[in-house]
């Protein structure tokens, strides 16, 4: 078989599994879909639609994020590319079940290539969920302020806010504590292409699947990045700033689902819900976190005293509207991506082909 050929066929696999993966969605969320379809009659659409631009800001502060990053770093992408492949992040992290780490995967395959390296691709991510999770601090601190002047505040709400910011702090700690020196990073990760390796040796006969030395090429690489960028404070500043951006964005979406319902929450509880709900998803195992992700919101804003019954429609409206609107469009500028990486792939291997029976 030659090489087009197998091209081909792992093309039409990827697109067979990702709509198969997208079917699996819709049939998980069917109950939710058809109850925030029923629920839409009784809402301010107008309102509703400002879910829209909203969200369309959150993209453009995240693809600010990343391009400024590789900037930074002599890699010229251009904006309206980088923006288009954060709706595809957005559908694949929606549709494929792996807590965000297709993203890491997808991300590094996506700007390959553009001559972005995989080490460097890799370092966006972690940089971009670490300033996420930063910058939500300032957000959470917001939060909990909100909430005290409210006459409903649950001392288990107040708890969990403060955990997750103590998990956030500490967590940023370890790992820049990790990452600043190359012999840390290499004992804190090495541990698993060696357990990789010692049981391909025991099913596959003395056969690594890991090359070691790439691994630690890498790690070298990815340290010498995060060297530059703990140097440039003003870029570090920045990319936290466009962080910000992105989650501001993200719960005021939200929270014009609770406006179009006509009523006025304390915004701390949905701040301190949506927290919850997006440390929770990162472990999640059904695509999106469905239904770990609502469970939880509706949970936290009852316990905060918001009607249980509307923290669920809200939540429920807020999650299928978003996915309806923004996983077809990312769908779209995924399947093409694939496309255009295979076709590229394809003549690779044609022009080797050639290359190799001319000699």
């Amino acid at each position: 078989m030659s090489k087009t050929v197998r091209k081909k066929q792992v093309k039409l696999w990827i697109n067979i599994i990702t709509l198969v993966a997208l079917v699996l969605l819709v049939f998980i969320s069917w109950d939710q879909i058809k109850e925030a379809l029923t629920n839409l009659t009784t809402l301010n659409l107008w309102v509703l639609l400002l879910m829209i631009p909203t969200q369309l800001i959150g993209y453009y502060a995240l693809a600010r994020l990343y391009r400024d990053f590789f900037v930074a770093h002599g890699q010229k992408i251009s904006l309206r590319e980088m923006y288009k492949v954060t709706l595809e992040l957005n559908f694949v992290n929606h549709v494929f079940p792996s807590g965000g780490v297709s993203g890491f995967s997808y991300l590094s395959l996506r700007l390959k290539p553009l001559g972005v390296p995989i080490y460097r691709s890799t370092l966006a991510q972690i940089l971009r969920f670490a300033l996420t999770f930063l910058s939500f601090i300032i957000i959470l601190v917001v939060g909990m302020i909100a909430l005290s002047l409210g006459k409903n505040t649950s001392p288990f709400v107040v708890l969990v806010s403060s955990t997750i910011i103590f998990a956030t702090i500490t967590g940023s700690a370890i790992g820049v504590f990790i990452i600043s020196k190359p012999r840390r990073i290499k004992a804190f990760v090495s541990w698993l292409p060696k357990f990789l390796n010692y049981i391909s040796r025991f099913i596959r006969r003395n056969k690594d699947i890991v090359d070691m030395r790439k691994v630690e090429s890498t790690l070298e690489d990815l340290h010498k990045d995060y060297m530059l960028l703990s140097k440039d404070t003003g870029l570090i500043k920045r990319l936290l700033s466009w962080a910000l951006i992105v989650n501001i964005t993200e719960v005021l979406t939200i929270y014009f689902v609770y406006i179009a319902f006509g009523t006025w929450i304390n915004p701390g509880a949905l701040i301190i819900a949506y927290a919850v709900a997006n440390f929770a998803g990162l472990i999640a195992v059904l695509p999106g976190g469905v239904g770990i992700y609502e469970g939880l919101m509706t949970a936290v804003l009852a316990s905060a005293g918001v009607n249980k019954a509307l923290a669920l429609s809200a939540t429920v409206i807020y999650r299928i509207l978003t996915m309806a609107v923004f996983l077809p469009i990312g769908y779209y500028f995924y399947s093409k991506a694939i496309s255009q990486t295979t076709e590229l792939n394809i003549r690779k291997a044609n022009k080797n082909a050639t290359s190799t029976n001319a000699k």
